[in-house]
C-alpha cells in the first residue's frame, strides 16, 4: 500500500541493493604492522584499492635491498634480512613517516 499523505510524492525509497554481489570495492583501510627481524618498524596502511603489501618489497628493492624474505601473519608483515637490517629499518621508517 502506498502512503499518499506525502504531498503527492508516491516514490518509494531506493531499496534494490544486491547484497550477494562480490564487489571488489575497498570499504576500509587495511593496516599492517611491519617488523624487520622481529623489531617493530611502523605501520603500513593500504589506503587505495591499488595498494598492496608487495609495494614494500618494491620500495626495498628500489633502495638496493635484495636479500630478504617476507611473510604475513595476521596483521603483521614480517621481513627477514641477514645483513643491513638497520639500514632497511631506517629506510622503511622514513618511507612510512613521509606518507
Amino acid at each position: 500500500m502506498i502512503d499518499r499523505n506525502n504531498n503527492g510524492n508516491n516514490m518509494l525509497p531506493f531499496t534494490n541493493v544486491d547484497s550477494n554481489s562480490n564487489s571488489s570495492v575497498k570499504l576500509n583501510e587495511d593496516q599492517y604492522e611491519v617488523y624487520v627481524n622481529g623489531t617493530f618498524i611502523g605501520r603500513k596502511t593500504l589506503k587505495t584499492q591499488g595498494e598492496d603489501l608487495s609495494d614494500i618489497d618494491d620500495f626495498l628493492q628500489n633502495q638496493g635491498f635484495s636479500d630478504f624474505t617476507t611473510s604475513v601473519d595476521g596483521d603483521h608483515y614480517k621481513i627477514h634480512v641477514d645483513h643491513k637490517d638497520d639500514d632497511m629499518a631506517n629506510a622503511l621508517s622514513v618511507n612510512f613517516n613521509n606518507r
